[in-house]
Formats: structure tokens, C-alpha cells, sequence
């Protein structure tokens, strides 16, 4: 009888400390929808298209390769492409 309560006391004992132990399960944070990417995510294509686009606020963007974006109005690329 006294193993059995022993057993119980030991099970109880660290039942209770586990509880006090774990931490709570929070919500995984989900971005908003349109909400910006974190730039050290981005490839370096589309990191290089953000600063393009911040030089050029509301124009179309034209991207040559190589990391060579401009606006498009702006015509051929130098060289005669």
C-alpha cells in the first residue's frame, strides 16, 4: 500500500510540475494580406525590384537582366540593344 501511494505522490508530483513547465500554445502570426515581405526573405531579383521600385514610385518597370531595372518609358537600354 505505501509503494502505491508512493506512486501516486511521485505521478502527481510531476504531472503538476510539467503543467507549470509548458509554456502556453500561441497562434502562429499570420502576415496580412498586401503586407510587405521581409526583404532578407527576398531572392536578389526581387530585392533588386523593391529598390527600383522605391527610385520609382508609380511607373512601370522594365527589367533588362543582369539586375538592370528601369522605367520603361525611358526607352532602350544604353548599348543599342
Amino acid at each position: 500500500m505505501a509503494m502505491h501511494k508512493a506512486i501516486v505522490l511521485l505521478s502527481t508530483v510531476l504531472l503538476v510540475s510539467s503543467a507549470a513547465v509548458a509554456k502556453p500554445r500561441q497562434a502562429l502570426e499570420r502576415p496580412r494580406p498586401g503586407a510587405a515581405a521581409d526583404s532578407q526573405l527576398l531572392s536578389p531579383e526581387a530585392a533588386r525590384l523593391r529598390q527600383a521600385q522605391a527610385m520609382w514610385p508609380g511607373r512601370a518597370l522594365c527589367d533588362d537582366g543582369g539586375y538592370r531595372i528601369r522605367p520603361c518609358d525611358l526607352g532602350d537600354t544604353p548599348g543599342g540593344r
